[in-house]
């Protein structure tokens, strides 16, 4: 049995989909089973949980083989101390994972967030995480630290097409390490199968080539017939106001501006060389022709 935790995040549920279609038996956890409705008309099992409370981890995760592990959920607006819930969260995994019989590997989602000792905002918890992980006996545990997610740019398409223009703090010309979750996913699920083997203990994950937000926006121009569309740059103080006015707590809106001007920055970066165990398949393109599809 492969457990998947939030399945009905864009990355659990690649995960869960990807073993799914491996004809694994999964189960697969959220905060409501009725979310996950989908997965069990495919056969999986489905289990609520409480990600900050151990016994419903080690109940939700009882009888597992292998198991997907990840902070969830991965950001909370409103928090007013959101490392406090991830800490919560971190240590009921620890706690409730510890000494489960039958459970021989973890594979978590971590970031490259990780790699920034003074990492900030949401992306705290990721190393805390991995540490907390490696902990646990008897657990052979990978680390998966995939780049920037293509998702981010999904509010970037409305965008365009409404104003021909998308905004944001990360500069037009710095290669992001784009990837799409359902690679992720796919990786994910090789990794916990027992079909690809990890090379060492923490494995980064790239898309096929860097792309910078000038390309991103470009892309998407062209796809939503605004051929005329381009990146403004904001600054830190423009990007706080615009979560402030989102509905973000302020430390919440202090937090996610901080983490975005450490990748701006690039005190964030990946640090793995692309290759064939760190590549993965899917280009900006192909997920964008997906996603408006």
């Amino acid at each position: 049995m492969i457990v998947v935790s939030s399945a009905t995040s864009h990355t659990g549920s690649a995960v869960a989909d990807a073993l799914l279609a491996a004809g694994q038996k999964v189960r697969v956890l959220g905060r409501s089973r009725g979310r996950l409705r989908a997965f069990a008309d495919r056969g999986a099992e489905t289990a609520e949980v409480r990600t900050d409370d151990e016994v419903s981890i080690r109940e939700a995760f009882a009888g597992a083989d292998a198991a997907f592990v990840m902070i969830a959920p991965g950001l909370v607006p409103t928090s007013t101390d959101f490392p406090g819930f991830q800490q919560r969260v971190i240590t009921a995994h620890r706690k409730g994972l510890a000494g489960l019989e039958g459970l021989t590997r973890i594979v978590s989602l971590s970031g490259w967030a990780a790699n920034h000792p003074g990492a900030r905002g949401p992306v705290w918890g990721l190393r805390p995480l991995e540490e907390a992980l490696d902990t646990l006996t008897g657990v052979e545990t990978i680390h998966l630290r995939p780049g920037w997610f293509m998702e981010n740019a999904l509010p970037m398409i409305e965008e365009v097409r409404e104003t021909g223009t998308a905004r944001g703090l990360i500069p037009a010309d710095l290669p992001l390490p784009a990837i799409a979750t359902a690679d992720i996913g796919a990786v994910a699920a090789d990794l916990l199968s027992g079909r690809r083997k990890a090379p060492r203990r923490v494995l980064e994950l790239h898309g096929p080539r860097d792309v910078t937000l000038d390309e991103i926006v470009a892309a998407i121009g062209k796809a939503v017939g605004r051929p005329d569309a381009r990146y403004e740059r904001i600054d830190a103080t423009a990007m706080r106001d615009g979560l402030l006015a989102a509905g973000f707590s302020e430390h919440m809106a202090d937090g996610t501006t901080a983490m975005t001007s450490d990748v701006a920055d690039r005190r964030i970066a990946m640090v793995q060389p692309r290759d064939a165990e760190t590549t993965t398949p899917t280009t900006f393109e192909d997920f964008l022709a997906r996603v408006i599809a």
